[in-house]
């Protein structure tokens, strides 16, 4: 083959690539584009030096890692794999990205009207991942090796609570009946200890040791203090409210290192997470008293922003229909976006297409009134193979 047939025949792929309606990832054909991609490896010693071949190759490559992870995703089925994702975290964590401008701390007002902030790192759709398979494992440990069937939070009351964050935050000072309160209290310490393949058997993310490690770290130091709803012994199944007074990390962590190479690369580790701040005990009384909901592993195939909308406003809502601002979507998902035919193209099709093209949603309607843009939005049927909520959460 000379340079020119060569030249013929990337031009060809080139153009069958471009005509693919985007997202590309949803509207390519698998198998046609995977053997359009083997054609266009063939013609790696004739134009591996090709700016627009190489740009072309990484392209195909990336929809095809996808395509293949949706198709895993779709053949396992949500009832043969599954995580128990946390309430009270996807009620009142939100996604904070990193853009141009922001400064930590970041502060908001939530919906009880309480003065919320985070620092010390952003969070995003993989520490949401991370915190699923951490609070699977634990529940499994407890339960040994099963699922606990019993509703047992760790916490009595509210004042319980306010106790456990002064003794944490060294604030018990000289008030008399907290000193008291503590004194009776017996606290158990909750960790789980797991490897590299554990955590890639839980979460689905294909990252080798180091990356794990770095993702780990990263979920670890963020900071929080806001309004966390929980379940507590004296109420049941009632959802209570405590006002974080201190920011607090979801865990801490320790590694070993398992595997080395000898140029010192880390090959394999294992690690330690300790449930001994006042947001993951918070974390640990909500899953213990189970305060969470199943969800498939095929959820984290679903688009970004997909997967922030429904954690963070159906997850946990049995309601059907349901309507949302426009507002109220784009900042659930982080999208700002001052031009308002771009914002609704994104929603439509990066949010809400992909989620009733995955059956998350039966519909979703856009309708115009006086103060704004609204969608209503259908949860899909309760004999949908995409399950809306078990008995407060748990799952059989």
């Amino acid at each position: 083959m000379d340079i020119q047939t060569a030249l013929e025949i990337f031009s060809e792929i080139k153009c069958y690539y471009d005509g693919i309606k985007p997202p590309k990832y949803r509207n390519a054909d698998l198998d046609v584009l995977k053997a359009r991609y083997d054609r266009l490896i063939g013609l790696k010693e004739l134009l591996e030096g090709n700016a627009e071949y190489i740009k072309l190759v990484n392209a195909i490559s990336q929809v095809i890692s996808t395509l293949d992870r949706q198709q895993k995703f779709a053949q396992s089925g949500s009832d043969t794999w599954s995580n128990l994702s946390e309430r009270g975290m996807n009620k009142v964590i939100p996604a904070v990205n990193q853009r141009k401008g922001m400064e930590l701390p970041l502060d908001w007002t939530d919906k009880w009207g309480n003065t919320c902030s985070l620092n010390n790192g952003y969070w995003g759709v993989k520490n949401y991942r991370v915190m699923d398979a951490l609070g699977y494992m634990l529940l499994l440990k407890e339960g040994g090796n099963r699922l606990p069937e019993d509703s047992v939070p760790i916490f009595e009351d509210l004042y319980d609570i306010q106790v456990r964050e002064s003794e944490l935050n060294g604030d018990l000072g000289d008030d008399q009946t907290m000193n008291m309160h503590f004194s009776k209290l017996q606290r158990h310490s909750y960790s789980i200890g797991f490897t590299d393949r554990d955590f890639r058997n839980n979460t689905g993310l294909k990252l080798n040791s180091s990356d794990i490690l770095a993702l780990l770290l990263e979920t670890s130091r963020v900071e929080f203090k806001v309004s966390f709803p929980v379940r507590l012994r004296s109420t049941g199944s009632k959802m209570n409210v405590h006002r974080m007074n201190f920011y607090s990390r979801f865990f801490e962590l320790a590694e070993e290192r398992v595997k080395v190479r000898k140029d010192g690369i880390v090959q394999e580790r294992r690690y330690r997470v300790f449930f001994n701040t006042l947001l993951g005990e918070l974390f640990v009384n909500n899953l213990l008293a189970k305060f969470n909901d199943r969800i498939g592993l095929d959820f984290y195939a679903l688009p970004d922003s997909a997967q922030l909308f429904y954690r963070r406003k159906l997850l946990h809502n049995n309601h059907s229909p349901i309507e949302f601002k426009l507002e109220t979507i784009a900042e659930a998902t982080g999208l700002i976006d001052a031009n308002l035919t771009n914002l609704i193209n994104t929603i439509e099709k990066n949010i809400l297409e992909p989620l009733k093209n995955r059956e998350y949603i039966s519909s979703f309607e856009r309708s115009k009134g006086l103060d704004g843009i609204r969608y209503i939005v259908k949860r899909a049927a309760p004999n949908s193979s995409k399950p809306m909520r078990e008995d407060g959460g748990s799952v059989k």
